[in-house]
């Protein structure tokens, strides 16, 4: 990253931190409201899944994919130290610049912790804390199709080949695209706010299919890092399950998602027509949950006070309880927040910029 964008990114985050409470919960609206698209999966994926690990019109399990995301990054982290493991993708490896991922602090990663280590089921069980059967179902699915493989030494691995042949791409494309229209949102409200200009190139315009392939191996480094972070409730609200946490995004329907900083509370958005409110149905179409599922998750919800229910409506409440909120971890602790967002943002930004 170069000096004149390393600067930019200290005043977004300089910013961010200047927000009001209030403020920095709306902030974080916008960006946990795309959280429900970064587990969907699109028809070319599902076409070609052998098993049926990936079905239409179907969310792919949070955990497997989280679980895949942990292999992934475990393999690279071994392979960037151990020049005998993947031998033949050497290139593609020292193009990723893992130094970057993995010693510049640029993320707080549990990956080194694991290097040299046998990953076996109960690793993965401690470290998801997630029952060994389902540890055990998550693997086989993985490995029967192609995507990870058991080695004598280092227990699960990634199966490189399919990791270099895009294994996701259509659907990383779509989650990488929400990702970049999330972080120009975030810039245009921060510009609003504040009256100033951050001369930042929108990158919600990128042709991702343009992307070279070392850039395109590069990019997916902090998504599958976001995937495992995001498993491990690392910073949520342990009490939420992925199930929760998607149907909280899906409640959140933005009508317009600029100026939203001119205002304080979430129900200052929805009086405003910032926010409109949506139901059960609506949910479960936009996150691809069974309509079941969500119901059951929406009246926890609505039990523990992050949702309120008026007829058939659902509003999102509660946002900015510092108290036992969704995002009490996140705004008791702005600054690392504010730092781990955008440096996975500016991260992905300096690779397509």
């Amino acid at each position: 990253m170069n000096s004149s964008l390393r600067a930019k990114k200290r005043k977004v985050i300089e910013l961010i931190n200047n927000l009001e409470d209030g403020n920095f919960s709306l902030l974080l609206l916008i960006h946990i409201s795309r959280y429900q698209n970064l587990f969907l999966h699109t028809e070319p994926d599902w076409e070609n899944s052998p098993n049926n690990w990936i079905t239409k019109d179907r969310r792919l399990q949070d955990e497997s994919i989280g679980v895949l995301s942990f292999i992934i990054l475990y393999s690279l982290t071994n392979a960037h130290v151990n020049e005998n493991l993947f031998p033949e993708y050497r290139k593609q490896i020292k193009e990723m610049k893992l130094e970057d991922f993995l010693n510049d602090n640029f993320f707080i990663t549990p990956f080194t912790h694991f290097i040299g280590k046998k990953i076996s089921l109960k690793v993965l069980e401690e470290f998801f804390s997630i029952p060994r059967e389902n540890i055990r179902r998550y693997i086989i699915q993985l490995i029967e199709a192609g995507f990870v493989k058991k080695d004598k030494e280092y227990g699960y691995l990634v199966n490189m080949e399919s990791y270099v042949q895009y294994i996701f791409t259509d659907s990383l494309s779509k989650i990488m695209k929400s990702l970049m229209r999330t972080f120009d949102d975030i810039i245009y409200n921060l510009e609003d706010k504040y009256q100033v200009k951050l001369n930042l190139k929108p990158i919600s315009i990128i042709n991702l299919e343009r992307t070279k392939p070392e850039v395109w191996n590069r990019i997916r480094l902090p998504m599958y890092h976001f995937w495992v972070r995001v498993l491990t409730l690392e910073g949520h609200d342990k009490s939420l399950s992925p199930s929760d946490r998607v149907v909280l995004s899906a409640s959140i329907y933005f009508r317009k998602r600029t100026g939203i900083l001119n205002f304080k509370t979430i129900s200052e958005l929805y009086e405003n027509d910032y926010l409109l409110p949506t139901n059960i149905s609506s949910i479960a179409e936009a996150s691809k949950m069974p309509r079941e599922t969500v119901r059951r998750c929406s009246n926890k919800l609505i039990k523990v006070g992050h949702l309120e229910k008026k007829g058939r409506q659902l509003f999102r409440i509660n946002y900015a309880n510092k108290e036992d909120g969704e995002v009490a971890t996140f705004i008791k602790n702005k600054a690392i927040t504010t730092r781990d967002m955008m440096n996975f943002y500016f991260r992905i930004y300096n690779d397509l910029s």
